[in-house]
């Protein structure tokens, strides 16, 4: 079982045993592993464990998430990785079995691709498509209900939006057994993707979601009694 250990100060505030398929890291007290620092976002990164790879993902925090001294979007661990959220170090630490079973695996080892560095390949890139990206108007995605609840259509204008019955929740569901976060829905540079938490059962086209699921235009979802659907338009600040 791969471990987490945070430090700040060089001293070991706390060791968190990898056993969980997903762990989310930041100041907001619902996370896995809670950093209560201002230089932290409320949700600033999530691991999520498929088989014996972990994958490190920034979920566009305000100051960065960073591997080794690199800052990243998406990251494969590999045992002893260093990785710094805001003034806090957490050393990713694999067992014996899965080092061994890393060593055997021929996996490309990172994604690793500053905002910078991928704006200008995605204008190099459009640049040889003939695409004018001046031109393209950002989308942003809506999310509509379809079931008999009236609350209509919300916009996911945040980073992070949380689904639950809490109230710090953006989109708020009712239900005895409703957790206080029962999903999370994060802005991506490359699209929204849909997360369940909680053990939340959360079903996309009514197929079980286990990890991290990206949403595409028109997909139904469904948690508890809610159903709603995705969709994405032009946003209303561009013109």
């Amino acid at each position: 079982m791969a471990r987490l250990i945070l430090v700040f100060n060089k001293k070991v505030i706390r060791d968190y045993p990898f056993i969980k398929e997903s762990m989310t890291v930041g100041r907001n007290e619902e996370n896995d592993m809670v950093i209560d620092n201002l230089a932290v976002s409320g949700f600033h990164a999530r691991i999520d464990r498929t088989g014996d790879t972990y994958i490190l993902t920034d979920l566009q925090s305000t100051n960065g998430t960073f591997v080794n001294d690199r800052k990243i979007i998406s990251y494969k661990l590999q045992h002893k990785d260093k990785i710094t959220i805001g003034k806090h170090m957490v050393f990713f630490a694999m067992s014996q079995e899965e080092q061994a079973k890393a060593k055997k695996t021929k996996v490309d080892r990172t994604m690793i691709l500053d905002t910078a560095k991928h704006k200008d390949l995605l204008a190099k890139e459009a640049e040889k498509k003939g695409i004018d990206i001046a031109a393209q108007k950002e989308k942003i995605g809506v999310i509509s209900f379809i079931d008999s609840s009236d609350h209509g259509e919300i916009k996911l204008s945040k980073k992070l939006t949380k689904i639950g019955k809490a109230e710090t929740s953006e989109i708020r569901l009712r239900g005895f057994l409703m957790p206080p976060t029962a999903a999370t829905i994060s802005r991506r540079p490359n699209g929204y993707a849909i997360t369940s938490t909680s053990g939340t059962k959360v079903k996309v086209n009514n197929q079980l979601i286990k990890e991290s699921h990206y949403l595409k235009d028109f997909d139904t979802i469904k948690i508890a009694s809610y159903k709603f659907q995705f969709y994405t338009r032009e946003s209303e600040n561009e013109k």
